[in-house]
């Protein structure tokens, strides 16, 4: 049976984050300090984590879908630090064209960002929602 798109675009933006040093992927799905998770719950025993949550699809038209998806990134340190973070993500996302190269997707757009100020453990958070016009499978 063959992957999700959901599952397909998570997977390439864990490998895009891993190429831009703002997180590391490993496919085989270990969990370790700045790794990626694509799908299900935020590990609370890893300071610093990235979890990648897929978003139902809106149909655009008839032959496109907006895939959307939420990144949410927890680090040690101030606002300041996230934000930071969510800005290494932005240059490397928003207004992008082909970007990631899946499913047809022409064009992401940033459409939500969240800050989150630090726990009591001294880890901020941001969660970042992307919308991406690819095809319809």
């Amino acid at each position: 049976m063959a992957d999700a798109p959901e599952t397909i675009l998570n997977r390439a933006l864990a490998q895009l984050l891993d190429d831009h040093d703002l997180a590391t992927y490993a496919t085989s799905g270990a969990i370790g300090e700045r790794g990626i998770r694509v799908d299900g719950v935020m590990p609370t025993t890893v300071n610093e984590f990235t979890l990648i949550t897929p978003l139902r699809p809106i149909p655009d038209g008839r032959a496109d879908l907006i895939y959307r998806a939420q990144i949410y990134t927890r680090r040690v340190g101030t606002l300041l630090t996230v934000r930071t973070w969510a800005a290494g993500l932005r240059a490397v996302l928003d207004q992008a064209e082909y970007t990631p190269n899946v499913l047809g997707i022409s064009f992401a757009t940033e459409f939500s960002v969240l800050d989150f100020e630090p726990d009591t453990q001294g880890r901020a958070a941001v969660a970042c929602t992307y919308h991406f016009r690819g095809r319809r499978p």
